[in-house]
């Protein structure tokens, strides 16, 4: 079984250089057209739909998958950046870098553990309710990816995921994740 995650479309706030978090702004046209693009290209063939309940998320899935049922999960909804949600660049290279590598929460935001701990359970559970060949698809946001890649992924040089962006968690990530909590405990 493989669980594939889309990053969400270009929004207003990607555009406009602005810390979304948790904020529910809408995709750009040209963000629209993207995954429509997408959506004449990809399989559409899945068994199960995951998506993040922000708007940004939801039209992105729509205009790839126009009919899809998804089934809503907070757990895999965009990190809250606090009070850096909504505002423009203000805040130093170097706090922003510390807050990309965990070191730094901004003020009323969620910490890099925080989400860790509900996107591992989120594929936690993925994963012992689905056993076999199911194609499942999960539309959600780059802090999502980040977490993904921060617990399951081998090393990987690229923390950031692009808009529309996708990555392959595969069951042998999880069983090597299951594996590293095993011998952590």
């Amino acid at each position: 079984m493989n669980v594939i995650f889309i990053r969400h479309a270009e929004s207003e706030y990607n555009r406009d250089g602005i810390w979304a978090g948790r904020a529910d702004c809408s995709l750009t046209d040209k963000g629209i057209k993207a995954a429509q693009k997408l959506g004449e290209t990809i399989d559409k063939d899945f068994d199960v739909i995951y998506c993040s309940p922000l708007k940004r998320t939801k039209q992105t899935l729509f205009a790839i998958f126009p009919e899809a049922k998804p089934i809503y999960d907070d757990r895999i909804i965009e990190i809250s950046v606090g009070e850096w949600e909504n505002t423009k660049e203000l805040y130093s290279n170097e706090l922003r870098e510390l807050f990309r590598k965990g070191l730094y929460t901004p003020p009323g935001g969620e910490t890099h553990s925080d989400v860790d701990k509900r996107v591992c359970d989120f594929i936690e559970d993925v994963f012992e309710k689905f056993h076999g060949d199911e194609k499942i698809l999960v539309v959600t946001h780059n802090g999502i990816m980040r977490a993904i890649k921060r617990n399951f992924m081998k090393k990987t040089n690229e923390i950031m995921s692009k808009n529309l962006g996708t990555l392959v968690l595969t069951e042998k990530d999880y069983r090597r994740y299951q594996e590293k909590q095993d011998f952590e405990r």
